[in-house]
């Protein structure tokens, strides 16, 4: 088994829940194989030994049960917001897995972060497989770049990929909103990954809150969708849509892909 040096970073606070994400990292680290980076932030000095105490004993304890999964720990200044750059372009990061309730305060740095957040709640089995991958799209060009993330499940982990389009009255709309599909269609065909065609009943609007009711109907058990491509000063004072989408999605894992920054690749 060989690993890039690229990181999948699990955030670390300490609290009960921080199990659930790293059983959520761990495994995505073993599918795409990558290294699993424990992540822990400090505020002052008085914090620091203590953190990096912490996150070694972890680290160290993971490592004993599984001893084939490259397992390294970190711990940086300040808040997650300061330290996104330098977790992608210092580090090496390729994804953050979060747990679901840090949503609020993660949301400034996924809006600068040109890597993927990972909401996830809870460590069942049946959400742990990432086997059924839930994609909704709407006529945005952003909704094309979720494509990258759906073929590394699907190449990597042999992942059904189910896209779940729109529908649209509006025929400029349309027309884009088919411009996607059959960019999905080529794009996965092309790399051989499995992919089944849905046409929603929402528009555009409504289509991610569409795919995450049927979820389990579609016996999906992770959605991938791109935020936001625009923000408005209302929108951060109530709450952007992907914010809401995060906080219903029960245990469902959550993959937000931001539109407005270069998607950073990851290496075979």
């Amino acid at each position: 088994m060989t690993y890039s040096d690229q990181k999948v970073v699990v955030v670390c606070d300490f609290s009960e829940r921080m199990n659930e994400v790293i059983v959520h990292g761990a495994r995505l680290a073993d599918i795409l194989k990558k290294e699993l980076c424990l992540f822990a932030l400090w505020k002052d000095k008085s914090q620091k030994t203590e953190v990096q105490e912490k996150l070694i004993l972890m680290s160290r304890n993971l490592k004993s049960k599984l001893p084939d999964l490259q397992i390294s720990n970190l711990i940086l200044r300040n808040t997650l917001p300061d330290n996104i750059e330098k977790l992608v372009n210092d580090y090496n990061s390729v994804l953050v897995v979060l747990h679901q309730e840090q949503i609020k305060n993660s949301m400034k740095a996924f809006r600068e972060s040109s890597i993927p957040f990972l909401f996830v709640s809870g460590s069942s089995a049946e959400y742990l497989q990432y086997k059924n991958v839930l994609v909704p799209v709407d006529y945005r060009k952003a909704s094309k770049e979720t494509s990258l993330w759906a073929s590394y499940f699907g190449r990597f982990n042999h992942s059904l990929i189910q896209v779940i389009y729109a529908r649209e009255s509006d025929r400029d709309n349309e027309n884009q909103l088919m411009r996607n599909v059959k960019f999905f269609q080529k794009f996965l065909s092309s790399l051989n990954v499995r992919l089944s065609l849905t046409e929603g009943k929402s528009s555009s609007w409504g289509i991610c809150k569409e795919t995450l009711e049927n979820a389990q109907k579609l016996k999906g058990d992770v959605m991938i969708f791109s935020g936001s491509s625009t923000i408005t000063l209302i929108d951060l004072m109530i709450g952007l849509p992907e914010k809401r989408i995060v906080q219903k999605a029960g245990n469902l894992p959550v993959m937000l892909i931001n539109p407005r920054k270069d998607i950073c690749m990851i290496c075979d």
